[in-house]
């Protein structure tokens, strides 16, 4: 199923749907835009304060991606509670807090979280195409709010499991789209700073997740983990409301053939930051390439992953899907409560929390960077310390005179700290920026939705097999697991530095017409891409032709060879 019904299906048409449109659009700008923003010579204002209405949906919508750092954070400590441990692991006097819980059941139920993802983002193309993206968040959200009640009532294993499988599938939803949708709001300036805001979202949720479950982890009934639980149903419940509320993408409607409306989005969310002019080039840029798009594509859309442009564009979309995962992330994420308890760090509630709120710090750190050295440097910055902790963890388990010693705990601790800094000071904000940026519009679902695809099987594999290699009752490898993940963090370095571009200050049309030119990585920051030039120009005779005459002659489309 394509993402794209196709309204129109030839050059005649679009004309024709043009002309209809025209009217309507220039309507919408006038009643838009007040008389000072109408003055063609004032330039687009790129302030914060001036897209404040972007940046506040921004925040709002990002919220939805607390409920996948939250469950980062509990989901973890769970198997750590003796209050948890008791419903679902047996008694094992092994291990410090004199309860265990069976590398099977441990497996399922941090992998069937993301086996859902997984499964959910071979739904994002589809649903993408039918439902635009607000409505497929809504979904998502629907489908948490059911997993987290079954999750909260149940003593079943096997409900457990279908619960984690359920959450699963309603994250992936949410995380593919409600990157999508912002990537389509976005203007290029602020699309760096707008993703640092969501992925605060997701750090913050396994920070407060993890403050929560320390204060819980005590209680020995099953209100130890049920309370946590009931954190969850807060953002879904904001979002229900204030979601339908919000503009459908421009750029979605452009592909859906409408046009007037798109504009209407356009202009409410750029909210008078560009003028008459401004605002209509930066239309005609993205219905240009809308057209563009819709004349390639082939009736086999699937297809069109490997053809031409699209095959570079989905193996780095692909490859950069896979940079959380290759970087052992999932083991500090989702296993670090239960590595320090089993490692012998005392007090392990308190010293993860401490970790993940110096990671939220590394990720406050990198707002100030994130428009300014762009998103290659700040990957390999943070790639790099994440496998030099690795490499360290590794050594720090294989020095026999330290083992069991006050030296291990503390340098444990700290390269649990050093990690949680760097990986969201250079990777957790830039990644899926980057699997937004790249893909083709009428390609950008699918393709984001194979990128996060990628990255969550490639994460349930960290967490189907992790538990084999530091569980005590299995291999108990221990620190020399993190071996692995300094092996595994130099091929993603040599990825980053020799095939992903830099697109920073790039408009998404921008992007696409470099990939359709086939320039080189290293040549994306000096290509002068003509798309702009070509909008521009269109908007000026759009709005010089409605002056005189009140209706408009578009281009038709915009030819790339």
């Amino acid at each position: 199923m394509a993402e794209i019904s196709q309204p129109v299906t030839s050059t005649a048409e679009r004309a024709s749907l043009s002309e209809k449109n025209n009217a309507a659009q220039n309507a919408e700008v006038d009643s838009l835009t007040s008389p000072t923003e109408v003055h063609v010579g004032s330039p687009r204002d790129e302030s914060i304060r001036a897209h404040f209405r972007f940046l506040w949906v921004t925040v709002l919508v990002g919220c939805s991606l607390l409920e996948y750092g939250f469950d980062q954070g509990i989901i973890g400590s769970f198997q750590a509670m003796p209050g948890f441990l008791m419903v679902y692991g047996y008694e094992d006097p092994r291990v410090p807090s004199g309860w265990n819980i069976a590398a099977g059941p441990q497996q399922i139920i941090g992998s069937f979280m993301l086996l859902g993802a997984f499964l959910a983002c071979f739904t994002t193309g589809p649903f993408g195409a039918w439902l635009g993206r607000r409505w497929c968040i809504m979904i998502g959200l629907v489908l948490l709010v059911i997993s987290i009640i079954l999750m909260i009532v149940t003593t079943s294993m096997g409900v457990l499991y279908f619960s984690r499988l359920l959450m699963g599938f309603g994250n992936g939803l949410v995380m593919a789209f409600t990157m999508v949708y912002v990537s389509e709001l976005a203007p290029s300036k602020l699309r760096p700073l707008s993703y640092g805001f969501m992925t605060t979202w997701v750090t913050l949720g396994t920070a407060v997740g993890l403050l929560i479950t320390n204060a819980t982890e005590k209680i020995l009934t099953k209100l130890c983990y049920q309370i946590p639980l009931y954190v969850l149903f807060g953002m879904p419940l904001v979002l229900f409301v204030t979601l339908p509320f919000m503009p459908e993408s421009p750029r979605w409607l452009l592909l859906k053939g409408k046009e007037a409306e798109a504009l209407k989005a356009l202009t409410w969310i750029r909210n008078g930051a560009y003028n008459r002019l401004e605002l209509q080039a930066e239309f005609e840029e993205m219905r240009l390439n809308a057209l563009h798009d819709l004349e390639a594509q082939s009736s086999w859309l699937f297809m069109d992953f490997f053809r031409g442009a699209n095959f570079r564009r989905t193996t780095l979309c692909v490859g950069v899907g896979l940079i959380n995962p290759g970087i052992g992330a999932m083991f500090v994420l989702a296993f670090g409560t239960y590595f320090l308890a089993v490692t012998g760090v005392a007090d392990p509630f308190k010293w993860i929390v401490l970790t993940q709120w110096l990671g939220v710090l590394g990720l406050f750190c990198s707002y100030y960077f994130l428009g300014r050295i762009g998103r290659r440097t700040l990957l390999l910055i943070g790639t790099i310390a994440c496998g030099i902790s690795m490499l360290f963890l590794g050594i720090i388990f294989s020095i026999p005179s330290i083992h069991g010693s006050n030296a291990v705990s503390t340098g444990i601790i700290f390269l649990f700290s050093w990690y949680q800094f760097f990986f969201n000071f250079g990777i957790a904000p830039i990644t899926y920026l980057v699997a937004g940026e790249l893909p083709a519009q009428n390609m950008r679902a699918y393709t984001a939705g194979l990128s996060t695809g990628a990255g969550f099987v490639f994460a349930w594999l960290t967490t189907f097999t992790a538990p084999y290699f530091i569980n005590p009752a299995e291999l108990n490898w221990g620190g020399k697991y993190g071996y692995i993940w300094f092996g595994t963090t130099i091929i993603v370095v040599a990825f980053i530095y020799f095939a992903v571009p830099e697109v920073q200050g790039r408009s998404l049309e921008e992007i696409e017409e470099m990939f359709d030119r086939r320039v080189p990585a290293k040549d994306f920051p000096t290509y002068v891409a003509e798309v702009s030039e070509v909008a521009r120009a269109e908007a000026e005779k759009d709005l010089y032709a409605a002056e005189k005459t009140g209706a408009a002659v578009h281009v038709e489309a915009f030819t790339r060879v």
